[in-house]
């Protein structure tokens, strides 16, 4: 489902090399969404950065974030900076791919009246500011977050502790977050499927 139809509130920015493209989510996400919505204070809205991903961004997503790690660490080895990698972007084959690709999994940052609302610091890493329960942030920071993980969690979605943006339901890192048996949400090939 085209999640702008469906939450008209919300603001979609899939990033410059996806710039133009709809967002879509599996309908029962796109309910949660909307719920969080409704719960957000008045002038707050989210940004989607992105959610259902084709298998070919995801490689590219993958492959961005090695040679990111690699230039950074150049002494890393290979397997060293596939280790990381993996912390962050999910692969896009078998049985554990990428919530994205399944539909289930959404991207979020906070906007009020427009503008981003700050939720990480310029004194971190990307990798310590990409963890969702960070002490080093300030206070005024760890709120921002927690108005968001609130109104997320109370709908029903569930973060991916490594990334405070990353929320889902259904797909197979929501179910061994939740020690659930089984996912509900499997990989698609294409918008037209999620439903």
């Amino acid at each position: 489902m085209a999640v702008k139809r469906y939450c008209p509130s919300l603001v979609v920015h899939l990033g410059r090399k996806r710039a133009g493209e709809q967002a879509f989510l599996r309908l029962t996400v796109a309910r949660m969404l909307k719920k969080a919505l409704a719960s957000l204070p008045r002038g707050m809205t989210f940004i989607i950065n992105d959610a259902w991903r084709p298998a070919v961004v995801q490689e590219r997503i993958r492959q961005e974030f090695f040679f990111r790690f690699k230039e950074k660490n150049p002494n890393w080895s290979t397997a060293r900076i596939t280790k990381e990698v993996d912390k962050y972007v999910a692969p896009s084959q078998g049985g554990k791919v990428s919530g994205h690709m399944t539909g289930g999994a959404v991207d979020l940052r906070l906007l009020s009246n427009g503008r981003k609302v700050p939720m990480k610091s310029s004194k971190l890493s990307y990798q310590e500011n990409a963890q969702s329960n960070q002490p080093k942030l300030s206070k005024y920071l760890q709120r921002n977050r927690a108005i968001m993980f609130q109104a997320l969690q109370n709908a029903g979605l569930s973060n991916y502790p490594q990334e405070y943006w990353h929320w889902s339901y259904g797909d197979y890192y929501w179910a061994r977050r939740n020690k659930k048996k089984i996912a509900i949400f499997g990989r698609k090939s294409g918008p037209k499927t999620l439903y």
